[in-house]
């Protein structure tokens, strides 16, 4: 992994180095601009939305469930696992991959209110960036979050975006 993220700075370098005075493809922030019709995500609408969801899981009363759940994290590709919640707690974070025994870091998966949580984060960054991207979608029958992506929409680049996906969500009462 270390390999890895060396092979690309050194390649970002390179890339800078090509795209100098000569006329070649402008690098860093300071040549970036937002992606040709870019719209920057309605903040409060996104907050909204969040608080409708929290309220319909809350009146849901839904403290026994498990789903499936993929992380991306750009360049990143998680195992993917399903997640087993008793009581509103974790019980279980098992791969679904038969060679990955165990979970790596920065997966950071748990019950439905720690992916409210993540989702407040992402708009509480969000909002402070230029180019934000941030889509987010939920249950409409009881409120759990079932997409998060967030991003930039920078131009001519468009990387470092975290997504995941919730799936195959069932509750037990």
């Amino acid at each position: 992994m270390k390999r890895f993220a060396l092979l690309m700075a050194l390649s970002c370098v390179a890339c800078a180095e090509a795209g100098g005075a000569d006329g070649g493809i402008p690098v860093g922030p300071a040549a970036q601009t937002c992606a040709p019709g870019y719209v920057r995500p309605d903040f409060a609408r996104l907050e909204a939305e969040l608080k409708t969801a929290r309220a319909l899981w809350k009146a849901a009363g839904i403290q026994n469930y498990s789903y499936d759940f993929a992380r991306i994290a750009a360049p990143v590709r998680f195992p993917d696992v399903t997640v087993t919640v008793e009581g509103g707690r974790i019980k279980a974070v098992v791969s679904q991959g038969p060679l990955e025994q165990r979970l790596p870091e920065g997966l950071n998966v748990g019950p439905v209110e720690a992916l409210f949580l993540e989702i407040t984060r992402a708009i509480t960054y969000q909002r402070s960036q230029p180019c934000a991207d941030l889509r987010v979608t939920y249950s409409a029958a009881d409120g759990h979050p079932t997409t998060s992506y967030s991003g930039s929409q920078f131009s001519p680049l468009a990387d470092g975006n975290a997504e995941w996906r919730v799936t195959k969500f069932s509750a037990r009462r």
